[in-house]
């Protein structure tokens, strides 16, 4: 009852003309409920990866290979498949003792890769993940702890709905919410080349129905 509370703060975080979501049970659909924008819609198409995401890959200075990068798979989370609300910043969750969360408290600087792939969007329509025409986004900032009481039930929200068994992980392992301060954007979904720096702003304020 009081997470659905809280959810009511949420207007403080969202535009005013969305309506505030109301928790329900994990959504059973698994594949993209609507095809992504047009080629010609960069912002739309990066939305559109990190909306209908389930996993991301993260990217780390690794603290334990030094000198090199560090990749790997983690839940996200962005609202809900079947709703139009939703932010565009990757959130996750994870202890400080895991791995990658001991890397970006050390160095905040990460990459959260997506790709339609990731949604299955590119192997249902016969196109190969290395294909250009297989969108993938690349965001680009510094990681940082989600404390703000309302970001924290909007992050619940959405990942204990998309992913039920974190809801479940030990509390005595310090799991906790962290977002992305995204910084660049790097963007390809078609022939001729990425955008290497998609304009940030243009991004989270970019508007849809799906």
């Amino acid at each position: 009852m009081k997470c659905l509370l809280q959810l009511a703060t949420l207007h403080l975080l969202l535009p005013l003309t969305l309506t505030v979501p109301v928790l329900r049970e994990p959504v059973p659909v698994l594949r993209e409920p609507v095809p992504p924008p047009p080629h010609q819609d960069l912002v739309g198409n990066a939305r559109w990866m990190v909306k209908f995401s389930n996993v991301s890959i993260l990217a780390t200075q690794s603290s334990f290979l030094d000198g090199f990068p560090f990749g790997q798979n983690k839940d996200v989370a962005d609202g809900l498949w079947n709703e139009t609300l939703s932010t565009g910043v990757p959130c996750i969750y994870t202890s400080h003792l895991e791995i990658q969360a001991q890397d970006f408290l050390k160095d905040p600087k990460v990459t959260f890769g997506y790709s339609s792939e990731f949604t299955h969007w590119c192997n249902d329509n016969g196109v190969d993940n290395d294909d250009p025409r297989c969108g993938k986004v690349m965001l680009s900032g510094e990681m940082e702890k989600v404390t703000d009481e309302a970001e924290v039930t909007w992050s619940k929200y959405g990942m204990f709905t998309r992913h039920p068994a974190t809801k479940n992980w030990p509390v005595s392992h310090g799991f906790a919410f962290y977002k992305l301060n995204i910084q660049n954007i790097f963007v390809l979904d078609f022939y001729g080349g990425p955008t290497m720096h998609l304009n940030v702003t243009e991004y989270l304020d970019y508007k849809f129905d799906w």
